[in-house]
Order: C-alpha cells, then structure tokens, then sequence
C-alpha cells in the first residue's frame, strides 16, 4: 500500500476524464494501491465529470481531484478545466500530456489547471504525490514541462514582461515571499511553516497574490512571476527551487 502520513484522515476522490482503456485501467491501477484515494469513476467528457460529481456529493463522496488528458477526439484539457472550477472551484485538476510543446499546457494552466505530468516521466509516487499535492494547495508540473510552458509563454507574448513586471508592483513585501514559496510548488502549510505565519494569513496571502496577477491558480501565478522575473529569470525562476520529480 501506498500512504501519506501527514495528511487529514479524510479519503481524497478522484475522478478520471478520457483516457484510453490501456491507460485508464494502468492510472486506476495505481490509484487503488492508496488506502486514502477512492477512484469515484471514469467519465468520457466534461459534461458527465460535471453529473458524476453532483452525483457523488449526493452519495456523501467528495471528489477532490480529477485527471484528465490534454486532449483527445472526446476531451480538451482546457474546456475540462473551466468547466469543473466554473462549478466545483474546490476540486483540483491534473492534467497528463504526452506532448512536451502541446499549446494547450498553458491554456489549461491558465483556466486553473492545478498542474501537468508528462506520462513519459510519471512513476506511481509521482501521480500520487501529485494528487495530495493539489489537494494541500500545492501546484504540480515538472521542471521538463514547465520549462516548455514558460518559453512558449514568453514566445508567445500572452502579456508582455512589463505588464506582468507592473501587476507585481502592486504586491506587497509579504506577498512576494509567499509567491517565491509558490512558485517552489510549497503548500499553504509549508509556507506558513517557512515564513512563521498562520495558515489563515497564508491562505489570504496567497488569494492576494493569485488576484493581482490575475491568475486562474496557484501554478499560472508562478507561470506569470517566472515570465516576469519576479523570482529570478524568466525560465529558470521556479526550475531552480523545483527539483526533477521521481
């Protein structure tokens, strides 16, 4: 059995959106190995994830996560996500992608996407860790992916260095330290720890920091730092303080 010592003993559901039957059967597979995670189902496209959720807090289930893919004949990433943080903001979405320069990564990012892991690179501990990572408010994405999603986010000039350089402005002392954490992956509670804190006052923090960058979550408010040099350079900014998963 895989475990996670540290946490609330509350069980973490996750729900699977697309995926071919080989990896869907492989994903569950190793889902079913953490006493902690129930595998709520696997659903073909947004619109039944949204029916299966609602179905599954009717039951007294919780669904905190949901894995999706980047995108298939059935499913877009980007739509996945807008949809499930329009209705379930509380619910983090993981995104798998087997292409490095798929385009989509930042959209998705951008829509609220909790984070990515290219299948290529993802062990067991990895998709595990990543789950209770977006359940504690962490953020997930390899330094391989997220070095592609910055260069393409600079390439392609969504908003320019000092734009990004001028909304950091507005951000107080504080508020840089708590997004440096961020942008490390930290969880609210690792950076209350860091910083000497309460975990309210992070939480708040962090809200502050999402909502003057104007950011769709904790990943895309790294994303926009990194690009605008706020915690070092453009690319290099989170890799430094992120070491290669697995």
């Amino acid at each position: 059995m895989i475990s996670r010592e540290g946490t609330s003993g509350t069980t973490l559901g996750v729900l699977m959106i697309g995926f071919n039957p080989v990896v869907k059967e492989g994903l569950q597979s190793i889902l079913t190995k953490d006493e902690r995670i129930e595998v709520i189902g696997a659903v073909p496209n947004e619109l039944d994830a949204i029916e299966r959720i609602k179905q599954a807090y009717k039951r007294g289930q919780q669904v905190s996560v949901v894995l999706t893919e980047t995108r298939s004949n059935k499913v877009d990433s980007v739509q996945v996500t807008k949809v499930i943080k329009d209705q379930f903001p509380e619910v983090a979405v993981l995104v798998l992608t087997e292409n490095l320069n798929d385009s989509y990564i930042i959209d998705a990012i951008q829509s609220g996407a909790a984070g990515y892991i290219f299948l290529k690179d993802m062990s067991p501990e990895l998709l595990i860790r990543s789950i209770y990572q977006a359940v504690e408010g962490g953020t997930q994405i390899s330094s391989v992916v997220l070095r592609s999603a910055v260069e393409n986010l600079i390439q392609n000039g969504r908003k320019t260095l000092s734009d990004r350089t001028t909304e950091a402005a507005h951000l107080t002392e504080r508020e840089v330290d708590v997004l440096r954490l961020m942008g490390n992956g930290d969880s609210n509670k690792m950076i209350a720890e860091t910083l000497g804190i309460t975990l309210d006052t992070t939480k708040k923090h962090v809200r502050n920091v999402i909502d003057k960058l104007q950011a769709r979550s904790r990943t895309h408010a790294s994303i926009i730092a990194a690009q605008a040099g706020i915690v070092g350079n453009p690319v290099a900014a989170i890799l430094g303080a992120q070491s290669e998963p697995g």
